[in-house]
């Protein structure tokens, strides 16, 4: 089958993009036409033109719709990630059974935007004929994909999408890839590693957890390894805090940190289902956490980590005292959450059932 693939490439969607495109390569019944949409570095004089050039839902809604609208003819079926690459289809989606796939409505995005320096319209008119292009979009849809039971509420709540047209998919792992073995945390003497990765540290949370790992006592054998792009973190003790501003997602550097890792922290204020908090499930960490968009439906509260309210440095610092000190429960908790991550997040799996739907979207 012809299937064609418009994929957002920003924040988390990169890693998911490629956990597809890696999963494709083993279908030989699939001829897959990739139409790539990064944030930045998208080329055409187009994309410089006026209201084109500083928004993103025109940028990535006109390049698919350029990228696939030639080939639509010969296509037996398309996937849209994220909706913004949709807008502008609902046409192509006609003629082509079509799937759009979403970690989170417009409307749940509008709830987080403050996190993600998106600020909603005051226009009321205008995001009434911005919910409107996402509704012709979504009924244009064969089907939907949701990352998430969360983002699926919001779909029939908010946009009236029927319940049976939405299939909840969550974004695969390689979960052989992130199996880690755990021999060397029995070491005496070895710090207990904790392990941050954000590229935006504030939404993130990383400043929270600055400032309760840095009230712990020095005493507390530790040692915090912080991966993010964002730059100039003021770190007051550089022998206990590590920051690393160079590693990409799957990168072998990124492995080995998750792999000398103890505990994964990651007290976000803004987010879906980052793809980092399901790494860190299938390498067997317990990650502490907050309760935000769909990380509860991931992350159990005292099985497989610790979910804290946002921006609670108090009730962060007694999770860590807790976590720390308890070895026997990280370990239990790092053994549940490898359980859970190769259930419902394995990436061969769950790559290969959002294909099915794809391919079977003209059913």
């Amino acid at each position: 089958m012809r299937l064609g693939f418009a994929l957002e490439y920003s924040l988390g969607h990169i890693t998911h993009a490629q956990n597809l495109k890696r999963t494709l390569e083993f279908r030989d019944d699939i001829l897959p036409t990739y139409v790539d949409l990064p944030y930045d570095g998208m080329t055409g004089a187009w994309t410089k033109l006026p209201g084109v050039r500083s928004n993103w839902t025109l940028r990535a809604s006109l390049g698919a719709w350029l990228g696939l609208r030639r080939q639509a003819k010969s296509l037996d079926g398309a996937l849209f990630h994220t909706q913004v690459t949709s807008l502008f289809a609902p046409g192509i989606m006609r003629r082509v059974p079509s799937i759009v796939s979403l970690d989170a409505t417009p409307l749940q995005y509008d709830a987080l935007g403050a996190f993600y320096g998106h600020v909603p319209s005051s226009n009321s008119r205008l995001e009434e004929v911005k919910k409107r292009l996402n509704q012709k979009s979504f009924n244009s849809a064969r089907r939907l994909v949701t990352w998430s039971q969360w983002a699926k509420d919001s779909l029939v709540a908010d946009y009236g999408v029927p319940s049976e047209k939405i299939t909840v998919i969550p974004p695969g792992i390689d979960t052989p890839r992130w199996a880690v073995d755990r021999s060397a945390a029995l070491r005496p003497g070895r710090p207990v590693n904790l392990l941050f990765v954000g590229g935006d540290f504030s939404r993130k949370g990383g400043d929270t957890l600055l400032r309760a790992f840095e009230s712990l006592p020095t005493s507390v054998n530790m040692h915090l390894n912080i991966v993010t792009k964002t730059a100039d973190i003021p770190i007051s003790d550089p022998s206990r805090i590590s920051v690393w501003s160079d590693v990409g997602p799957n990168s072998p550097k990124l492995l080995k940190l998750f792999a000398e890792a103890d505990l994964f922290v990651f007290p976000t204020r803004g987010d879906c289902l980052p793809l980092a908090v399901l790494e860190a499930m299938a390498s067997g960490l317990p990650v502490v956490t907050t309760r935000v968009g769909a990380l509860p439906e991931a992350v159990t509260h005292g099985e497989t980590g610790w979910i804290v309210p946002p921006d609670d440095s108090a009730a962060l610092v007694e999770a860590l005292r807790l976590l720390v000190d308890d070895a026997p429960l990280r370990r239990q908790m790092g053994i549940n959450a490898r359980e859970v991550a190769s259930e419902r997040f394995d990436a061969d799996r769950n790559y290969r059932r959002l294909v099915d739907v794809v391919a079977g979207a003209g059913d």
